[in-house]
């Protein structure tokens, strides 16, 4: 079976199964595919919050594809080995006036720089947060003709941000076009369930995938074999803090849980509010942890105690 690469040179800001494929492979090859950060390698290391402001928001979520599956018909579907991460040393997380969980609390923009070390992050004062890579977006061509937004995810795939899409993962997507039209992006080096403040560690970063086609194998909806291991084994070392709400509305209860875990960082490590909110959509957990009990449902974050210095 052939490898290949398949460089960030040309990226899209949209799905469409008209976009011209650029790299065509077989069935069982594997690929390296290199891509920007979210905000298509607008970001960079040096910005501040003022420059992050004048991004073009349009180009959020670059993807790099479409890679063309030989003989991918509809009705198939594709096998994705995720085998290894490679990310660039550096990411950011960010807040942005009217988005997030917390949209109605946080006024200003706000971007915090990552310096990455090999599987860990120092860059947040008295924390240190354990890497664990993965795609926020793997997908394939949608079915309908035109172009359509990356936000919304779906029965294609794509912007999932499941982050159990990690190295030594199997996900199996659904075959809608012919070809397939494979695309991946949107890369985090680390994120909590949630990813509450609309960001995780969002990085530059190279994934290398084998994939492989299962012909007449009709899939409604992604399905993932992840490891077993679902938190940093360093995190699970020591106690978690959960902070538990209940509502009718989940996501009001959601955002009483957040507030509490600001809370708390801003009072143990002194972290400003903004800090504490990038902070958790990058390592709170948020849980359903029951919704039998109508109309309320429960929701709890977890925090890791192995995250404070």
């Amino acid at each position: 079976m052939a490898e290949h690469t398949l460089d960030r040179s040309t990226t899209f800001n949209r799905w469409s199964r008209d976009y011209a494929t650029r790299l065509r492979i077989e069935s069982g090859d594997t690929v390296w595919v290199e891509m920007n950060d979210a905000s298509d390698a607008q970001v960079h290391p040096e910005m501040d919050a003022e420059g992050y402001k004048a991004i073009d928001r349009s180009l959020i979520h670059a993807l790099t594809g479409p890679i063309e599956v030989a003989h991918a018909q509809p009705g198939d579907q594709l096998k994705i080995e995720i085998l290894e991460y490679k990310h660039e040393g550096w990411a950011w997380t960010s807040i942005v006036p009217g988005l997030g969980l917390l949209d109605e609390d946080f006024e200003d923009y706000f971007l915090h720089i990552w310096r990455l070390d090999e599987a860990q992050t120092t860059s947040m004062p008295g924390l240190t947060l354990d890497l664990n890579p993965f795609c926020g977006i793997i997908g394939v061509q949608r079915e309908e003709m035109g172009e359509f937004a990356t936000r919304p995810p779906g029965v294609f795939g794509g912007n999932m941000d499941v982050k159990h899409l990690v190295a030594g993962s199997t996900l199996h997507l659904p075959v809608l076009v012919e070809g397939a039209g494979l695309c991946a992006g949107d890369c985090h080096a680390a994120q909590g369930d949630g990813e509450v403040c609309i960001n995780g560690m969002e990085a530059p970063m190279s994934v290398r995938l084998k994939v492989t086609l299962i012909k007449d194998a009709p899939l409604s909806a992604p399905y993932l074999l992840t490891p077993g291991e679902l938190v940093s084994p360093r995190y699970r070392a020591k106690p978690f803090h959960a902070f538990i709400e209940s509502d009718e509305n989940p996501r009001e209860a959601c955002k009483r849980v957040v507030r509490r875990a600001i809370d708390y960082l801003v009072k143990r490590v002194g972290l400003s509010r903004e800090q504490a909110y990038v902070t958790c959509s990058v390592v709170l957990d948020l849980k359903v942890s029951q919704l039998v009990n109508v109309p309320t449902t429960t929701i709890t974050g977890y925090l890791p105690e192995a995250i404070f210095d």
